[in-house]
């Protein structure tokens, strides 16, 4: 008797220990986010202000970055808290070429999607195209082909390649065949486009992207498809989203003047956060993101594709403890 009684005595004891070692502290936390006036910025000082207001005791700072660096710098530890691409921060996590050198082990996510983009595939309409398959097409066949895509460094580059590494080509392969290609930003691709420099431009953007509707108003265009077989292939290799969400399509009459549902290889982002961030901290966000929804989509309208009983899935590194202990307690990990 006498012994069970110590034993309920050490039990309480250790359950003391372990709600005091799980006690919220004051902490200062850093974001890297995107550029200073850009969406990604924009979004996470509103998710950061809205934590706050609900956490007093987490305060977030907002710093610049990019979806390349983004998750290198979370791994690193020089940032607590960032925005992150689902391809991109499997090729980070694994050190995959030709973005990185070297595997990026501490990087975690809290969930995702926290909003997605289409690769658009943008086609001069008197071209005669209506897939991917039949611009490549012209290109083994040796036809000169003008095409504006991303620039060098940017998350978005190695996707476009990639996609066309399934299709058989490479960007070499386009200069061969007598043609060319242009790196470019959006406003470059606009221009490039509206003069007729280029007949071809593939883009990576959230829809309906301004730029690509841009392009619609200049000259009569359309949207080539992908195969299911290449969303498949870039899903199950990077991490980009499956079909099974209904995401990979463009719908139609997103741009002006076509009226046709175009399937697109479609990536999303994902809350990122250091390894060593203190289980409770990240519990607290989790919690804070799953319980606000109302105001979490006002905060921006990015947040919207943020659903908490299937934002653990939709994430291409390791769960943070403290996200999986909160989707765990709420019954959507099983």
């Amino acid at each position: 008797m006498r012994l069970s009684r110590i034993a309920v005595v050490v039990l309480l004891v250790l359950s003391l220990g372990t709600v005091l070692a799980q006690e919220l502290k004051p902490i200062t936390l850093t974001w890297i986010a995107g550029g200073v006036g850009g969406g990604w910025y924009a979004q996470a000082g509103a998710i950061a202000a809205l934590i706050n207001a609900k956490e007093p005791k987490i305060s977030i700072k907002v710093i610049p970055g990019g979806g390349v660096v983004n998750p290198v710098r979370v791994s690193m530890g020089e940032a607590d808290l960032g925005w992150g691409i689902t391809f991109v921060d499997k090729m980070a996590l694994e050190g995959a070429a030709p973005l990185y050198e070297k595997p990026n082990p501490k990087v975690r996510s809290i969930g995702g999607y926290f909003g997605y983009y289409q690769i658009h595939f943008v086609a001069d309409a008197a071209k005669g195209l209506s897939t991917v398959q039949e611009l490549v097409d012209l290109i083994k066949a040796k036809k000169a082909v003008r095409i504006a895509i991303p620039m060098k460094g940017t998350s978005d580059l190695p996707i476009v390649e990639e996609i066309l590494r399934f299709y058989g080509v490479t960007l070499e392969d386009i200069k061969k065949a007598g043609g060319e290609y242009f790196h470019a930003v959006y406003a470059d691709m606009i221009s490039l486009y509206k003069d007729r420099h280029v007949d071809f431009v593939i883009t990576h953007l959230s829809i309906p992207a301004a730029a690509v509707t841009e392009m619609f108003s200049s000259r009569k265009s359309v949207l080539l498809a992908v195969s299911d077989e290449c969303i498949d292939h870039m899903h199950n290799k990077f991490g980009t989203v499956g079909r099974e969400t209904g995401l990979c399509l463009i719908p139609a009459n997103t741009y002006p003047g076509f009226d046709k549902d175009v399937p697109a290889v479609t990536t999303a982002g994902e809350l990122l956060v250091n390894a060593d961030v203190p289980e409770i901290v990240v519990y607290t966000i989790t919690k804070i993101l799953c319980e606000n929804l109302e105001e979490l989509y006002q905060a921006h309208p990015a947040n919207k594709t943020f659903v908490p009983e299937v934002a653990w899935q939709h994430v291409a590194v390791p769960l943070h403890p403290g996200a999986e202990r909160y989707y765990r307690e709420k019954g959507y990990m099983k």
